[in-house]
Order: C-alpha cells, then sequence, then structure tokens
C-alpha cells in the first residue's frame, strides 16, 4: 500500500510538473514504477524478498511497452530515465533470482531480462539485424551477470540443504543399522529364554527362575541400548549434524551387555583444583570387533539349546582395521541372530575365520583377505507363532541387504544361501596385514 501511494504521488507529481501526460519525458513512467518497486522492496524486507517475482513481471513488462510503442527521444540525453530503469531492474532481478519461488523467478527474470536486453533497440538510427542483435547480446550480459549474482548463492544454499538432508538420512539409517545388529539380538535372545522357560517350567520349576532372570537381564540390556540411542539422537539435534567420518563413533549405539564383555569403570582421579570441575565430553565406547566374538559365542550357546563353535586364529583381530573389525562383528551377530529366528531347532553354528586363498595366476600379490563364514544345520524345530506372524507382516529380510552394503563399504563381499541343507553367511573382508605363519 504505501509502494503504490508513492508511486501514485511520484506520477501525478511528474504530471504536473511537466503540464500534461504527453510531455512527461521518454521513459520516466517506468523508472518511477521501478523506483518505487525497490523502495517497496527495501522498505518491507525480508518479507518483500519471496514476494516481489510479481512485481518486477508486471514492471518488466510496463518497460517492454514502452520500448515498443513509445516515440524514442530526440535529445542526446532523452533517454537517461530508461538507464536508471534498467539499473534498478537489474538490482531487482538479482534479488528474485535469490529469494523468490523458482517457477515465479523464472518468469520474472524472462520478462525483466527481455525488457532490459531490448531496451536501446529503439535508439538504434538505422536498424538493421546484425546491429539489432549486438545491441541485444550486449545488454544481455548484465541480465545473466545479475541472474549469477542472486542464483549462484542460491545453488550453495540448495545444494548445502541437501547435505543436510542425506547426511541425516544417512544418520537415520545407521541407528536403524544399530538397533537391528544389537537390540534384535538381545530381543531374540529374550524370545528364546521365554519359549526354553515354557517348556520347562511344567516339568522342572526349579530351571524356569534362571531363565526368568537371563530374561530380566537381556530386556534392561536392550532398554539401555535404545535409551542410549535415543540420548545420540537428542544430542545430535542440539549440536547439529556430525560429521560424516565420525558418524560409527558419535551415533552408533553402544552395544549391550548381552553382546560384549562387561568391564569395570576406571578409577577416577580426584581433583587437585579448587573449583567446578570442568566439563568432559563422554568420548564414545568403541563398537566391538573380532576380538570380543569368543565371549559372543559363549553367550549365544549359553541362551539356547543350539550350540556355536568358533574358529580363529589368535592373531586375527589384529590384521583388520577398525571398521572391518567392527562390521565383522555385526556380520556374525547378524547371522546367529537369524539362525535363533529361523532355525531355532538347528543343533550346531560353525563360524570359522581363515585367510582367503587366492589363485596365483590371477592374483600373483599375497593375499590380504580373510574369510568368515557361519554355517548352521537345518534343524528339526517347526516354526513358532512368532516368526509365522512376522513372515507374514512383512518383518525381517533387511538385515542381510543392509550387511551386504556394510561389507561393500570396507572393501569386502558378502554371500548367503542354503548349504548343505542349512544356511551359510559367507563374507571376505581384506586385511590390513597377513597373519602370521605359524597361525595360518
Amino acid at each position: 500500500m504505501l509502494a503504490a501511494i508513492t508511486g501514485c504521488a511520484a506520477l501525478t507529481a511528474l504530471t504536473l510538473a511537466y503540464g500534461t501526460w504527453a510531455a512527461i519525458p521518454y521513459g520516466a513512467v517506468p523508472a518511477v514504477v521501478s523506483a518505487t518497486l525497490l523502495l517497496w522492496t527495501v522498505a518491507c524486507w525480508p518479507r518483500s524478498r519471496a514476494r516481489l517475482a510479481r512485481p518486477l513481471a508486471l514492471a518488466g513488462g510496463l518497460s517492454l511497452l514502452t520500448t515498443t510503442f513509445s516515440a524514442p527521444p530526440s535529445a542526446p540525453w532523452g533517454s537517461v530515465w530508461r538507464l536508471a530503469e534498467m539499473v534498478v531492474l537489474l538490482m531487482l532481478l538479482a534479488v528474485v533470482a535469490r529469494w523468490a519461488p523458482r517457477r515465479q523467478a523464472v518468469t520474472a527474470g524472462v520478462v525483466a531480462g527481455a525488457a532490459v536486453a531490448t531496451w536501446t533497440l529503439p535508439l538504434i538510427p538505422a536498424p538493421s539485424v546484425l546491429p539489432l542483435a549486438g545491441a541485444a547480446a550486449f545488454w544481455a550480459l548484465p541480465v545473466l551477470g545479475a541472474a549469477v549474482v542472486g542464483g549462484y548463492p542460491r545453488l550453495v544454499e540448495h545444494r548445502r540443504r541437501r547435505l543436510v538432508i542425506e547426511t541425516r538420512r544417512s544418520q537415520q539409517l545407521e541407528l536403524a543399522r544399530d538397533l537391528h545388529d544389537f537390540v534384535a539380538h538381545d530381543i531374540s535372545g529374550i524370545v528364546a529364554q521365554a519359549q526354553a522357560a515354557r517348556f520347562v517350567a511344567a516339568s522342572d520349576p526349579g530351571q524356569a527362575l534362571p531363565a526368568l532372570e537371563r530374561i530380566e537381564r537381556a530386556g534392561l540390556h536392550a532398554l539401555a541400548s535404545m535409551d542410549r540411542t535415543v540420548r545420540m539422537l537428542h544430542e545430535a539435534n542440539g549440536n547439529g549434524i556430525t560429521r560424516p567420518d565420525a558418524l560409527d563413533a558419535s551415533i552408533a549405539p553402544e552395544p549391550s551387555a548381552a553382546l560384549t564383555p562387561q568391564e569395570p569403570p576406571a578409577p577416577q582421579e580426584a581433583p587437585t583444583t579448587k573449583g567446578p570441575p570442568p566439563e568432559v565430553t563422554p568420548r564414545p565406547e568403541p563398537l566391538p570387533g573380532v576380538d570380543q566374538l569368543p565371549a559372543l559365542i559363549e553367550r549365544f550357546t549359553a541362551v539356547g539349546a543350539t550350540e556355536a563353535r568358533l574358529t580363529m586364529p589368535p592373531a586375527t583381530p589384529g590384521t583388520l582395521s577398525r571398521e572391518t573389525s567392527s562390521t565383522a562383528y555385526r556380520m556374525v551377530v547378524e547371522a546367529l541372530t537369524n539362525v535363533r529366528r529361523h532355525a531355532p531347532g538347528a543343533a550346531r553354528v560353525e563360524v570359522t575365520l581363515t585367510p582367503a586363498v587366492r589363485n596365483p595366476a590371477t592374483h600373483p600379490a599375497p593375499a590380504l583377505e580373510i574369510e568368515i563364514q557361519v554355517v548352521n544345520d537345518a534343524g528339526a524345530a517347526p516354526a513358532t507363532a512368532l516368526r509365522t506372524r512376522r513372515a507374514r507382516d512383512g518383518h525381517g529380510g533387511r538385515g542381510l541387504n543392509a550387511l551386504r552394503e556394510r561389507v561393500q563399504a570396507t572393501g569386502g563381499t558378502l554371500s548367503y544361501g542354503p548349504y548343505e541343507g542349512g544356511w551359510r553367511v559367507l563374507a571376505v573382508f581384506p586385511q590390513t596385514r597377513t597373519l602370521p605363519q605359524e597361525t595360518t
């Protein structure tokens, strides 16, 4: 409203100053309209920046009408109003290219750009195709410059937002994988203990109490893992986006006690200075690796009726990087969890870590790979009601696919399928150095 009143007042003043409407100088009216639009943009900033496209399109249309139908001036300085108008239009065009909605910005940019590129065409004394094209091309350069000035920051902002969205999405997927890898293992242990307690409660009630205690511990571990994950989410929401190279250390939940052995906390030294203690940022504990596989196999065997056996050279943990070792541990956890879910009657699970043998004809360099396979027999137990319901509801099937992506990210390969009447999960990981000769 203020801009409209200002524009009408300026046009009225021009009419009164020159006596009649026809006496107003060439290009003065669109120049006043553009200046009024600039005044409105500055006065109503920042709300005006998103609503400037349509007024700019109208101002550009008025400028095109002036170029097409108004008689060019005869005085040497008769086009000074139009030159001032072009400067204002270029400034407004840069603002629209930066802040206006995309479709409106394109429309306003085309109209205003055409007005700037063609405003000198009526001023050419002997118009022909080549001079007209040259003049239009020359004045198209400022239009392109204004579009770049406003559009480049917009492009940078768009890429930044996309990076933020992709980073948050990767964090969400990482959290989902961690919940699947660690919490699901605890939950499957709870289910196995509950089923065992149900069968032994009738015949030997004394055996049901230890099973209930193990169920309680596993449930507390699962709740602790989920609480830790929620706390990490709140901290990430308050502190900004985590660096991609710190995702594993910052957003992955700490493995539960059902998967990793409990270690006593390190003794804390008493402060030597008075005053409030300094704030210390807690460092996330490292993810478990292949060095914790023996404890994992032992707990798996103790929980259910399936016996698991591990074959691993003692020096294996030192040959893998931290990321590869953590992924290998996740691979074994996923395979054991699937045994509980899909083969509860399996009698034996073999977990084997051996150096991969390459063909010397195709790979003359020494082998720097290690092969990890988890094999279980078919089992004789029928599908439980929980397995049937999960299959009907479409649960499951995501763990191995996500695990394949993790293995491939470390430079390895993953395959799985039926094997000798049972099931096998096979992964090949790169090693940082070969095993000692006596351990292979």
